[in-house]
């Protein structure tokens, strides 16, 4: 009878043990299960995988996009590589749990010159031993979860600062493009639109304006007059003296700039709008569209008003000869704080003699293609 009690002991001594190691089994599997279903749709999207079937139940889809034997030949080795990873982790966790809850360090010798240490195992049940493990994994499953999210943190704003330099080459290929259209409106402008540009970023860049800031100035400059584009040409190319309801239509290609300009997506964009409705506001508020008053003129319009003045009156055209660019620069000097933000006249003082070298390099009639070139660089 005794024997017979200690046989059925042993037996549910050992279906416990089996039961634990499948409790642990299940416990494994159910974690990863969950970092499947939490990092698969990143590795889907990661390799392109979708489904062209709507209706098909989320798991179908998925089985459906992996159907093609490279794509799920690399799901796969991904999968494998992920699932070994944690289970790394797991054991290396362990083991750490190990040395901090299972190994004992005991003193041996009681003279401090014969004193030794040793590490000795505690005893510990099988029950202990798989409390162990689950603690372990779950704590490796925290970090490797947390190691993951880490990285797809860093990978999106990686993708986010792709989809910004994108958006940007855009814009710069739009108002490059804006740009040659309105220089070729009129036949008597020539590089007027490239020098202001110019001018707009030496001038910024002599205000202590950061790189990132004169670049956005320089591109967005170009857009200064495309309000043009709504003026007929034939009071833009009139060679003689504009009557004063001429001079009042072409007074309005700042506000069309600004209405052209007014949906158009996009900071640089939007900078460029600004500069359109504000590079003939003046600080003593005569200018127009609006009259605006000095605090109310953007910094960014108020620069190219200098620039925009300082090359029309330097430059040719069909009603008038090139000014002297010493003669034209005592005029800009002249109206600061009336014409011009004194801010502004002060470092384009300051920046003259890189301006005017900027104006004999983008003169009239010179292949400025390099320009092109530099830019796609």
């Amino acid at each position: 009878m005794e024997e017979s009690k200690q046989k059925v002991i042993k037996i549910c001594r050992r279906l416990a043990k089996l039961l634990k190691v499948i409790s642990v089994a299940i416990y494994i599997l159910i974690v990863l299960l969950v970092v499947a279903i939490i990092f698969a749709p990143h590795y889907a999207d990661t390799l392109n995988i979708s489904a062209d079937i709507e209706d098909m139940p989320g798991t179908m889809q998925f089985l459906q996009g992996v159907s093609d034997g490279a794509k799920f030949s690399k799901l796969t080795k991904i999968i494998i590589s992920e699932t070994f990873m944690l289970l790394s982790l797991c054991v290396y966790q362990f083991f750490v749990h190990i040395m901090i809850k299972m190994l004992e360090v005991v003193s041996m010798g009681d003279s401090p010159f014969t004193k030794k240490t040793a590490v000795k195992l505690r005893k510990a049940s099988w029950y202990s031993i798989i409390i162990l493990f689950m603690s372990s994994a779950t704590s490796a499953v925290i970090t490797f979860i947390t190691l993951r999210l880490f990285a797809a943190i860093f990978e999106y704003g990686a993708y986010l600062q792709e989809k910004a330099d994108e958006t940007n080459r855009i814009q710069e290929e739009m108002i490059v493009s804006f740009a040659e259209i309105t220089e070729n409106k009129s036949s008597q402008t020539g590089n007027h639109v490239k020098r202001v540009s110019e001018y707009s970023r030496i001038i910024a860049e002599q205000m202590g304006l950061s790189e990132e800031e004169c670049e956005r100035i320089r591109l967005a400059s170009t857009m200064h007059d495309i309000g043009k584009l709504m003026i007929p040409t034939e009071i833009l190319e009139k060679p003689a003296r504009l009557t004063d309801e001429e001079f009042a239509e072409i007074k309005k290609h700042s506000g069309y700039g600004g209405e052209l300009l007014d949906h158009v997506e996009g900071d640089i964009m939007q900078l460029a709008k600004q500069i359109a409705l504000d590079h003939h506001e003046r600080p003593d508020g005569r200018g127009y569209p609006t009259g605006k008053l000095k605090d109310s003129i953007s910094i960014e319009g108020r620069i190219v008003a200098v620039a925009d003045v300082y090359d029309a009156l330097t430059s040719k055209r069909s009603y008038k000869e090139p000014w002297d660019p010493e003669v034209a620069y005592n005029e800009i000097v002249k109206n600061a704080g009336s014409q011009f933000d004194e801010e502004v006249i002060n470092a384009f003082k300051e920046a003259y003699p890189k301006i005017d070298e900027a104006r004999s390099n983008y003169a009239d009639g010179k292949d400025l293609s390099f320009i092109k070139q530099k830019s796609a660089t």
